[in-house]
């Protein structure tokens, strides 16, 4: 009974336990717990509400942790039972299918296919099958088409409303980044922009939750861009979505101290340091810092804690950043002209971006080598492998050992493969590093055209 159809077409990546995602971020324990249980809350009893929504659309600016909730969320709802399909995009995934709208509805359909719940619902694994048989070009087809016939017609011909294991509890579709969904161009005539694939998204799950023997809520994570929100405030949107915003109501600053303490201790007994370090001043400016992203409170600790134990291919020390101490020293003495009312929300990570990329001998090698990797490490050359690290330098190094010189410092901002002759490519930690190299007014002096 099982398709191979739609396995050829899954971007298996995108799931939110793929062996792909093992380093995605989680939240820490005892950290956002009151956004998560919002969110939990949510999807078990929102239909009691008085206006009930299908789709929650978690929102706020770069670094706030979304993916974070998101992957936790996940993990939750799979644990009790109500979790039925997730596709996380990312915009430098190695898998163009984790980048395009092309795989999402075959993904979401084959986890639903092998849901042991599901299962029991009337004819439902059978029924997609048919739907496969019946028109195997349904994957060329647009969203909506795809969505309708492969998910919401097997359960219109379901279990009668009311019978059977769906009528117990909500379960959740969970979509993360949906502003990383970028457009693929196939033909050149074809002047689709990323926008127009987003809203195409958004429409196509709109009218999934509006269809009343459709079983599952929607929970939608993604940065507030014009097009995104734009979809959001039209009637027939706003009628079915919950918004949540991430902002300062969800206290970010009492999480991020947690997070801080956590990877300080870790740091002190790594180094035999005193209980005393960080000072309490100090570790109260690094979470005035951070002004409620999760990022920079991140790469400050990946930077403090140094490269990881056991690296070869890491520079020499710079003079003056050789421990730790050091290290956040650097770090608490960058001015940022925060607190000013017109600041911009992302002043305080780029100038520890900009500082970070200033710890290297000769920084505009190291941007070269940025754009390489993001231009062609993450989406590969040809075919849309990613190119493994290996091959990227044999191409890049004008002489042997000019990796570590540029990429070496930047052991915060980007992952090097420890093993100098494995096929693992370069990785990002975060999207708004890349949004950063790549915008003049942001990088300044240091931008590669």
């Amino acid at each position: 009974h099982h398709t191979p159809v739609l396995s050829k077409h899954m971007a298996a990546g995108a799931i939110h336990d793929s062996k792909e995602r093992c380093d995605a971020p989680k939240c820490m324990p005892e950290t956002r717990v009151a956004v998560q249980d919002e969110i939990l809350s949510w999807i078990t009893d929102g239909h009691k509400d008085t206006e009930p929504k299908q789709i929650l659309w978690v929102t706020g600016p770069a670094g706030t942790g979304k993916t974070a909730i998101l992957g936790t969320i996940a993990e939750r709802c799979k644990a009790e039972g109500m979790l039925g399909a997730t596709f996380f995009f990312s915009s430098f995934s190695s898998s163009l299918a984790r980048r395009s709208k092309t795989h999402l509805v075959s993904t979401l359909a084959y986890q639903l296919l092998e849901h042991e719940v599901l299962d029991q619902v009337g004819q439902f694994r059978a029924r997609i099958c048919r739907a496969i048989r019946r028109s195997p070009a349904i994957l060329q087809k647009r969203l909506q088409t795809q969505f309708d016939e492969l998910i919401i017609l097997p359960f219109r011909h379901g279990a009668p409303a009311g019978a059977g294991p769906m009528s117990q509890n909500r379960m959740a579709i969970i979509i993360d980044g949906l502003d990383e969904c970028d457009c693929i161009e196939d033909e050149p005539r074809n002047r689709r922009t990323k926008e127009d694939d987003q809203r195409e998204i958004l429409s196509t799950i709109l009218h999934a939750a509006n269809d009343p023997s459709f079983p599952f809520v929607f929970v939608i994570a993604s940065r507030p861009e014009l097009a995104i929100r734009d979809f959001f405030s039209t009637d027939v949107a706003r009628s079915a979505t919950r918004e949540l915003f991430l902002d300062n109501k969800y206290h970010p600053d009492a999480d991020i101290r947690l997070f801080y303490d956590a990877k300080f201790s870790s740091i002190r007994r790594r180094f035999n340091l005193s209980p005393e370090w960080p000072t309490v001043k100090e570790l109260l400016k690094l979470v005035a810092n951070a002004s409620g992203q999760f990022i920079y409170a991140a790469t400050v600790m990946r930077f403090v804690e140094g490269p990881p134990p056991g690296t070869q291919n890491v520079a020499p020390a710079v003079p003056g950043l050789r421990t730790p101490h050091q290290r956040l020293v650097r770090i608490l003495e960058l001015r940022t002209r925060a607190h000013s009312p017109n600041v911009r929300p992302l002043e305080a990570l780029d100038i520890l971006y900009d500082s970070v990329l200033r710890t290297c001998s000769e920084p505009s090698l190291s941007m070269k080598w940025l754009r390489a990797i993001h231009i062609y490490g993450a989406r590969g050359f040809v075919g849309f492998e990613p190119t493994p690290a290996r091959l990227l330098r044999l191409w890049m190094e004008q002489s042997p050992g000019e990796e570590v010189c540029a990429l070496g410092p930047l052991s915060s901002l980007i992952y090097i493969p420890s093993d100098p002759n494995c096929d693992e490519p370069y990785a990002f930690y975060h999207k708004s590093f890349v949004d950063f190299f790549e915008d003049k007014s942001r990088c300044a002096d240091l931008f590669l055209s």
